[in-house]
């Protein structure tokens, strides 16, 4: 049983799948790239420099397809153990990252024998009207204590 409650990202298969394609092709152009540059006869200091930036690139996407699978996964176990539940909206608070606004929402999960609160982080416009009291439609599975907001 997990200590802490884990929020699971819902990915369904085919979006999985999807993303799994993307970053592989992605990683088959970018190893392409490095093997021309090999033989592209620029300095060694500048291929060295390009290669370094391109295996950043493969390793950013072998993260991807790790995660995709990982995250459909999680789904799948969570839909077929956890029940559909009326989370109440505690709190809201506003998080400025620079580029994006997010909303802190602090959730009430209730449950038969008891409940706990949890934080779901959302970019979504429909978050920011969100008001404290709401109802929103969430997946828990209170024996391993993972949950899921529906969007």
């Amino acid at each position: 049983m997990t200590a802490n409650p884990a929020e699971v990202s819902l990915t369904s298969r085919g979006s999985a799948t999807v993303q799994r394609v993307l970053a592989g092709l992605s990683i088959a152009g970018v190893v392409a790239c490095m093997i021309v540059l090999a033989f592209s006869g620029q300095p060694w200091w500048a291929i060295l420099l390009w290669e370094l930036g391109l295996l950043f690139v493969v390793l950013l996407m072998l993260a991807i397809w790790g995660t995709a699978g990982d995250s459909a996964k999680e789904t799948a176990a969570l839909a077929a153990a956890g029940t559909q539940v009326l989370g109440e909206l505690t709190d809201k608070s506003l998080y400025d990252a620079g580029d994006d606004v997010y909303y802190d929402l602090t959730l009430w999960i209730p449950l038969p024998q008891g409940g706990f609160s949890v934080t779901h982080r959302c970019s979504r416009a429909e978050c920011s009207s969100r008001r404290p009291g709401e109802k929103i439609p969430m997946l828990v599975d209170p024996e391993v204590r993972t949950w899921a907001v529906f969007h």
